[in-house]
């Protein structure tokens, strides 16, 4: 069994609060990677010379060397901040929009998103409007996907391949549902148990990691506080719906900052 590359997923690449929008959801700040965190991440891949590929250009046989860099939400950070720090290593990364929110206070616009296609960043939804899924009927479910997928299509005038998974909930029928759309790659945060179609799981980067911590992750090692921490949240987003698991999060980011 050919096993899975490495996928990074970032968020808020941030310098300062006004550079991230406002209103976002629970836990949002626990992803807001500081951009000398981000810089220092990025070089230390290119020093250990990784290269930053997509789904199509991974070698099973060798993948010692090979990174996916994908940033979830579109947050005008990233296009800020991110992107020229990518295009100066020449990394490429994925981009992964909430269509609802492109040109909104705090997130890229049509024409940032365009510059970033036409820099060879790989475009792709992150859903319309960023609904926990599984808490929508399945007619809402292909709104969300489809039309995503249509605007973004439309505008750049090319085929969008990649879903993101909203806030990681998710089940076969949703995955399902992105694959009949027309995405061929379905990425998610941590992959359900109980899934059984393929999807590409990611390692979140979180915004309190130092250099060491990030090259735990990139060896495949989390500590073992960390390790009980999402083990709970795993267990609680199978169980809960998304009020319920929201009011849980905010009071397990009260205890830790994991």
């Amino acid at each position: 069994m050919n096993k899975a590359p490495l996928i990074l997923m970032y968020h808020g690449i941030k310098t300062d609060p006004l550079s991230i929008p406002e209103g976002r959801e629970i836990g949002a700040s626990l992803y807001d990677v500081p951009l000398e965190n981000f810089k220092s991440q990025m070089f230390w891949l290119k020093t250990n010379d990784y290269q930053t590929i997509s789904v199509d250009e991974i070698n099973f046989r060798n993948q010692d060397k090979q990174v996916i860099l994908t940033f979830d939400d579109g947050e005008a950070n990233n296009f800020i901040h991110a992107f020229p720090i990518l295009r100066k290593l020449n990394f490429k990364a994925y981009f992964f929009v909430i269509v609802d929110r492109i040109g909104k206070p705090g997130y890229i616009d049509w024409n940032e998103l365009y510059q970033l296609y036409e820099a060879g960043m790989i475009i792709g939804s992150h859903s319309l409007t960023h609904p926990i899924l599984t808490n929508l009927t399945p007619h809402q479910v292909e709104d969300e996907l489809y039309n995503s997928l249509k605007y973004l299509v439309n505008y750049l005038g090319s085929q969008v391949d990649a879903f993101s998974i909203p806030r990681g909930f998710c089940n076969d029928q949703i995955i399902q549902t992105a694959y009949t759309a027309g995405y061929k790659q379905v990425f998610i945060s941590e992959r359900p148990d109980d899934l059984t179609l393929k999807c590409w799981e990611r390692i979140a980067v979180k915004g309190s990691w130092d250099i060491e911590r990030f090259e735990q992750a990139i060896r495949g090692e989390k500590p073992i506080n960390e390790q009980i921490f999402y083990q709970a949240k795993k267990t609680a987003k199978k169980f809960l719906k998304g009020a319920s698991y929201n009011q849980l999060r905010k009071i397990m980011l009260n205890i830790t900052q994991f």
